[in-house]
């Protein structure tokens, strides 16, 4: 009787261990391929989608009741935000709960909202710039949605020009000489686009407005002009480069 007992207590403790085991084996799966992981952030995700937007809406300068107005009514967001947030940080985490689909959905709704008050701000450009590149974009990315959705960005180093000077195109599309872009960079010869964004994100996070901020204004306006000065040249590289 007590072999039976017995027999009955172990069939069933071994029956409980091989369930354990087959959750445990699932759960390492999902964790392996990024499901469980997404499925747990899946209620955080909005929000920290909200807070991107935010701070890049915010860095044109838009009061804090008219930036969430915005994200409200142009994505239908309702999730808290959070203000004051590293973009590059916060964009990273976001990508690793979400899919390429999300990930390049954001970025899209990010230029959406910063097109519909073009021209921006040098700072609010680098906004954009930080987030293509915490989602993990290359960053040709934001260059092909900004000719999409058509939005020009300011040089406030020429803020004081006339007024009348504002009726006129910001800057005109003239061909340069690659090797006049590529000298912009500081690349000299043949080149490929893995080169040219390696150089490109090297300069540009030197002279990135945020870098600046509490300097003197000429310190700012040179940060600025320099900073525009990379980004134009880059774009126009990525268009003459094969992919």
């Amino acid at each position: 009787m007590l072999a039976i007992v017995f027999m009955v207590v172990a069939g069933g403790g071994l029956a409980a261990f091989v369930l354990v085991a087959m959750t445990i084996a699932r759960r390492e799966e999902q964790h392996a391929r990024g499901g469980g992981d997404a499925v747990a952030a899946a209620p955080q995700r909005d929000s920290i989608a909200a807070s991107l937007l935010y701070h890049v809406v915010s860095a044109g300068g838009v009061a804090s009741d008219e930036a969430l107005r915005r994200i409200r009514r142009g994505t239908g967001l309702a999730a808290p935000v959070t203000p004051g947030i590293d973009v590059t940080s916060w964009a990273e985490t976001y990508a690793r709960h979400s899919t390429p689909q999300q990930r390049g959905e954001l970025l899209e709704l990010a230029v959406q909202l910063v097109a519909a008050h073009s021209p921006v701000s040098v700072r609010q450009y680098a906004a954009l710039l930080d987030l293509s590149f915490g989602l993990g974009f290359q960053t040709d990315a934001l260059a092909r949605l900004r000719e999409l959705y058509g939005f020009e960005y300011v040089d406030h180093a020429k803020e004081s020009r006339p007024r009348g000077a504002d009726r006129a195109p910001l800057y005109v599309r003239e061909a340069r000489p690659r090797e006049d872009l590529l000298r912009v960079l500081g690349i000299s010869g043949a080149t490929t686009r893995q080169e040219v964004s390696a150089a490109y994100r090297k300069l540009v996070s030197q002279h990135h407005p945020d870098r600046f901020h509490g300097a003197s204004p000429e310190a700012q306006n040179e940060a600025a002009a320099r900073f525009i000065e990379l980004t134009r040249a880059y774009e126009e590289l990525v268009r003459m480069l094969p992919g």
